[in-house]
């Protein structure tokens, strides 16, 4: 259970290829469907998410975190 406040770790990883041959990003799903980018891997942040998140890639473990 996750309570407000608490922190949170979103992890994805890869298997068959290297991640920093693709473009990574983080986005999260609205109510209504619309997209909204939080997290781009070149230490970008969408409006509104720069101060409360940090996103990482880790290119030799095949793993990008927010």
């Amino acid at each position: 259970t996750v309570r407000q406040g608490d922190g949170v770790t979103f992890q994805c990883s890869m298997s068959g290829d290297s991640m920093s041959s693709y473009y990574m990003f983080w986005y999260r799903q609205g109510p209504r469907g619309s997209l909204d980018w939080i997290f781009w891997e070149g230490d970008a942040y969408g409006e509104g998410f720069q101060d409360r998140l940090k996103g990482a890639v880790e290119s030799s473990q095949n793993r990008f975190t927010l």
